[in-house]
C-alpha cells in the first residue's frame, strides 16, 4: 500500500484500514508519507484499523503540540515524537509487521529520502515536519522536512515490495476560502504546492482509493469521526475491483507454482 500525506485528512487511512481488515486482506508493506506514514507506523506495529480509530478520536492537539521559539519551526515536535514513541513502544522499523518505510525531504539538497531502519517515532517525526510549522529532524547528517514536499503519494517506493497488486490511497487537498493566522498562511502555501504536484504525477497503482472529503480546514479536526468514515465508504466503493485483482493474482501465482 502507498498512503498519501493531507495532515488532518490522512486520517482516511483508518477508515480503508478498518476495510481491508474486515475483509481480512493481508498486507505485504506500507509507503507511507507525511500523515500516511504516521497512520501507517501504528499499523504495522499491531494497531488494527479499529484501535486506530479509538487512538485518533481519543487524542486532543494539546498532546502533541509544543510551541517553540526555534527559528526552524513553530512547534518543536519533542511533545509528538514522544506521544509516537509511546503509541509504538519504542520499537524502530525493523520491527515492522508488515515493513513499513516512510518518505521525509532532505530540505538542503531538495532530494526525497527512505527511511526504513531505526527509531520509529524519529523516522516518522521526519515524515510529518510540515516546513514551517514543525521544526525539522536532523538525521545522519541531513535537515528532514515533510515527505509531501515531493512525493505525496509513494507508489514508486511500495512498487518494490514483491506482491501483484499495489493500493494507493489519496486522501487529495483541500484548499481554505480563507486565511487569517500565520498557521493559515503556511498550511495554505503547503497546501497549494500539494495540489500543484497532484496535477503533475500520475499514481502508477492498481487501485486508487480517493476519499471524498470536502471538509473545510478548520473542521478537519472536530470531525474526525466523519473523516475515518468517508475512508471507509471509499474503500468499500473498491472493494469489488480489489477482490477480482487479488482472485486473478493468486490464480496466476497457483498456476506458476503448479508449473
Amino acid at each position: 500500500m502507498a498512503l498519501s500525506s493531507g495532515g488532518a485528512r490522512g486520517l482516511a487511512h483508518i477508515g480503508v484500514l478498518k476495510v481491508l481488515d474486515r475483509y481480512q486482506i493481508p498486507i505485504r508493506g506500507i509507503a507511507g508519507s507525511s500523515m500516511g506514514g504516521l497512520v501507517g507506523a501504528l499499523y504495522c506495529t499491531g494497531y488494527t484499523g479499529l484501535m486506530l480509530e479509538e487512538v485518533a478520536l481519543g487524542i486532543r492537539r494539546s498532546d502533541w503540540l509544543d510551541f517553540s521559539l526555534s527559528k526552524m519551526g513553530v512547534v518543536a515536535g519533542r511533545k509528538l515524537e514522544g506521544l509516537l514513541n509511546l503509541l509504538t513502544r519504542g520499537r524502530r522499523f525493523e520491527e515492522c509487521q508488515p515493513p513499513l518505510k516512510v518518505v521525509a525531504v532532505d530540505i538542503e539538497s531538495a532530494t526525497p529520502v527512505v527511511i526504513d531502519s531505526g527509531s520509529l517515532a524519529r523516522g516518522v517525526r521526519a515524515t510529518v515536519s510540515i516546513p514551517g510549522i514543525f521544526s525539522p529532524v536532523i538525521h545522519e547528517g541531513r535537515v528532514l522536512v515533510d515527505g509531501g514536499v515531493l512525493n505525496r503519494v509513494p507508489v514508486d517506493i511500495a512498487r518494490k515490495w514483491p506482491g501483484n497488486v499495489l493500493v494507493a490511497v489519496d486522501v487529495g487537498v483541500e484548499l481554505a476560502t480563507k486565511v487569517g493566522s500565520m498557521f493559515d498562511v503556511l498550511f495554505q502555501t503547503f497546501d497549494i504546492m500539494a495540489r500543484e504536484l497532484r496535477q503533475y504525477q500520475e499514481l502508477d497503482a492498481d487501485i486508487v482509493i480517493e476519499p471524498d472529503l470536502t471538509l473545510s480546514r478548520d473542521a478537519h479536526f472536530s470531525q474526525i469521526g466523519a473523516i475515518i468514515a468517508a475512508g471507509e465508504k471509499a474503500a468499500e466503493a473498491a472493494m469489488p475491483s480489489l477482490l477480482a485483482l487479488l482472485g486473478k493474482a493468486t490464480a496466476a501465482a497457483n498456476e506458476g507454482s503448479a508449473l
